[in-house]
């Protein structure tokens, strides 16, 4: 598997994740009605965008066994 695609499948997983987590964390503070609602859901979901990236993209390169060695020497 290249490198390239487990980037693009950690960024959906996170793409998820922050979804859910910015909307129902969200939802136990706010009502869905107030004028904050859209402001505290994208904040959350960029701190957990950040948060959550780096992780589980080792842990996909760590559990999938990528060489990283091999994927940036293709055009050698």
């Amino acid at each position: 598997m290249n490198y390239n695609i487990i980037v693009i499948i950690s960024v959906i997983i996170c793409a998820i994740i922050s979804l859910l987590l910015s909307y129902y964390g969200v939802l136990l503070f706010l009502d869905e009605n107030s004028s904050l609602f859209k402001i505290a859901q994208l904040i959350v979901a960029i701190v957990s965008m950040t948060t959550f990236y780096a992780p589980i993209k080792y842990l996909l390169l760590k559990y999938m066994d990528i060489d990283l060695s091999e994927s940036e020497n293709i055009n050698d």
